[in-house]
């Protein structure tokens, strides 16, 4: 079995059970430093590989001046490679077995804004221009539900529900789905883009049912929400990066802060497990939109009587 075959297989295998394009990417870059180590080797077929070279091959990976999650991220597709393997009957026997990735305890929790920096990055949208008009509401968006960028990317019209004040996440990640609710603000730019601005950009192409568009009625790329966000932390004079997943992170911090339970944080973020949502926060189900509402520090005033 040549291992180009396989992994290009393992990519598509990856496509079909709804991981990010961004993962993937991530993934295959990875697997081709384990091609290159197994070039090495003289090793074309997956079947030579055994647990002696995956020990020398993360042996190698530790040597490395990287960081440690940048040396999970060597390891990590290899071992998600092997485990598809046996899972399909490709192999009987996984050689990556008793193979960790690095103590992801390790990692280093990215920036979380403050209150102050989350109200002086929504201040930066220029509101007398539509494409900024639009650009609020993504960020309030993003704050608000704690949204993936890729599930930003893919929503489409019908998944909003104005009068519910609820958006279904319907392309989550690991094609799992979930409703979240909408605050205050989030619905008033929402709205407000919903109206008078998408309807504009789609006068030539009505049938488009993406729901962030750019000016020619397009599909709005992720590319380009991480590029108005650096505009406006730069704008705001903000010093720490500032990025979807950013955003992502402060919204769950933020919930954590005013008292949100962390199990209600986790089914917000669609997180799998609830190591991963200690992760995010730090730390150690409810009515999602009760909690929500009660909770996050944006949304005080968007509480059902």
């Amino acid at each position: 079995m040549d291992i180009i075959v396989i992994i290009t297989e393992f990519k598509h295998k990856l496509k079909a059970i709804g991981y990010a394009d961004t993962t993937i990417k991530s993934y295959v870059y990875n697997l081709n430093w384990f091609i290159k180590h197994l070039k090495e080797k003289s090793i074309t077929d997956v079947r030579k590989v055994n647990h002696q070279t995956i020990l020398d091959y993360q042996e190698m990976v530790m040597k490395k001046p990287y960081a440690q999650e940048s040396k999970a991220l060597r390891l990590r597709p290899v071992k998600r490679l092997f485990e598809h393997l046996v899972n399909t009957h490709k192999l009987l026997i996984n050689p990556t077995d008793t193979i960790i990735e690095t103590n992801r305890k390790n990692r280093k929790i990215g920036p979380v804004l403050t209150m102050e920096e989350i109200n002086l990055l929504m201040q930066q949208p220029n509101l007398s221009l539509k494409p900024h008009i639009r650009n609020r509401a993504i960020m309030e968006m993003l704050y608000s539900t704690g949204i993936r960028i890729n599930e930003l990317v893919n929503l489409e019209v019908y998944h909003v529900e104005l009068q519910e004040k609820m958006l279904y996440i319907r392309k989550g990640k690991g094609r799992k789905q979930r409703v979240v609710p909408l605050g205050k603000n989030t619905l008033q730019y929402l709205k407000e883009y919903l109206e008078h601005i998408r309807p504009w950009w789609t006068r030539t192409n009505k049938k488009e049912r993406i729901l962030f568009l750019n000016h020619s009625g397009k599909p709005l790329t992720g590319s380009s929400v991480r590029g108005f966000l650096r505009e406006y932390r730069i704008s705001a004079g903000i010093k720490k990066t500032v990025s979807p997943h950013t955003l992502r992170r402060t919204c769950a911090s933020h919930l954590l802060q005013q008292g949100a339970d962390i199990v209600y944080i986790k089914e917000l973020l669609g997180h799998a497990r609830l190591t991963t949502t200690q992760f995010y926060t730090k730390v150690t189900p409810v009515d999602i939109k009760k909690s929500h509402n009660k909770a996050h520090p944006g949304i005080k005033d968007n509480v059902d009587k």
